[in-house]
């Protein structure tokens, strides 16, 4: 079945009906660079000398993609279009998601290498500092603690696979994803098929569910989401493990104010990994048209049987954003870490920057 639908996606896109207009292609994106103060004893290795450093007192933090898109209509009335991300603030995966895909009256197909559907329909905290608090893309609490996303991208991540997206039904939609390996977590290129006995398999035969309802009571808008992605993990003698994380998402927003939170639980600890709770939950308030202000708690446990929970983290974060012009915001924020986690300790990062979209 599974190659069936993996077979049906790509010849689909070959057999699509002939272009009626040219495509129409766009260049935009993202760079997000904060000035953090650090306040922390936490030391880290280092691997070349092989000494303890402490932290960095002052750190300049970066993250930026540049994405390029591309649609356009066939003649059937079909969507037809294409996306490359580029990152620009990493010396390694310059290219991660890239992928292409057909839309119309019965949905949505995608092939290639993006986040998987379940991903793609989660429910988050709201973003009341500019960036996605739960993603932490600068590494920094990661730096001083055990971090863990409550979002799927731990096991496909953004390795190549088929993603069916229903049309939103009465304000429902669910979406479907099958990812054969991710051996290649990155996106795979031109030698995906070929045989490459030096890479180690990670997960095979992972499949992503994800359902959500918007609706509007009252004067309150509400998003849900349940989401799940499970797969194989193949260990060095290569046993399968059946590994599964499951996320449930709540959105509530009325006027100025929106509350989101995202309750994240993994079932891996049989394949030397970690059973994880994690909540995360956020609050933003449009204090003016061009300011909002907000409030985040993160809270992780690792719940594997005879652990000594020493991985154990919370985070509180508050600040939020100010809008300079079309596509600037100035964006400060005050990030609290506890962490019971070997080797970690107790930190306070307090930072500055701006974020440019185009």
């Amino acid at each position: 079945m599974q190659k069936f639908l993996l077979q049906a996606g790509v010849i689909s896109l070959f057999l699509s009906p002939v272009m009626a207009e040219p495509f129409d292609f766009s260049v935009g994106g993202y760079f997000n660079s904060v000035v953090y103060n650090v306040d922390t004893d936490t030391v880290y290795d280092d691997a070349e000398s092989s000494a303890r450093t402490a932290f960095q007192d002052i750190s300049f933090q970066e993250d930026a993609e540049i994405i390029f898109k591309g649609k356009g209509k066939t003649t059937h009335g079909l969507t037809v279009g294409m996306e490359i991300q580029l990152e620009g603030a990493t010396d390694s995966d310059q290219i991660d998601e890239h992928y292409i895909y057909v839309s119309g009256d019965f949905g949505k197909v995608e092939v290639g290498a993006e986040n998987s559907g379940a991903n793609k329909l989660q429910i988050f905290a709201p973003r009341f500092a500019g960036w996605k608090t739960y993603d932490n893309n600068f590494g920094t609490w990661s730096s001083v603690a055990k971090y863990e996303k409550p979002k799927h991208d731990n096991y496909s991540a953004d390795a190549n696979k088929l993603t069916y997206y229903s049309p939103k039904f009465s304000g429902l939609q669910v979406a479907y994803s099958i990812t054969p390996s991710s051996e290649n977590k990155e996106g795979a290129g031109t030698g995906a098929l070929l045989s490459k006995k030096e890479v180690k398999k990670t997960h095979e035969d992972i499949h992503s569910f994800g359902l959500r309802y918007t609706a509007k009571l009252g004067g309150i808008r509400v998003k849900t989401s349940f989401t799940t992605e499970k797969g194989d993990y193949i260990t060095e003698d290569k046993n399968k493990i059946e590994m599964e994380e499951t996320a449930y998402g709540l959105s509530l927003s009325s006027g100025r104010v929106t509350l989101g939170a995202t309750h994240f639980l993994s079932d891996e600890h049989k394949a030397g990994g970690n059973d994880w709770e994690i909540t995360h939950v956020g609050l933003a308030y449009k204090w003016s048209k061009a300011t909002t202000i907000g409030a985040g708690f993160h809270s992780q446990k690792d719940t594997k049987t005879n652990s000594d929970a020493d991985m154990d983290t919370d985070i509180t974060i508050i600040g939020g954003s100010t809008k300079l012009g079309s596509g600037v915001k100035l964006t400060y924020t005050h990030e609290m870490v506890d962490s019971d986690g070997e080797g970690a300790s107790d930190a306070n990062f307090t930072g500055v920057g701006l974020l440019l979209k185009f």
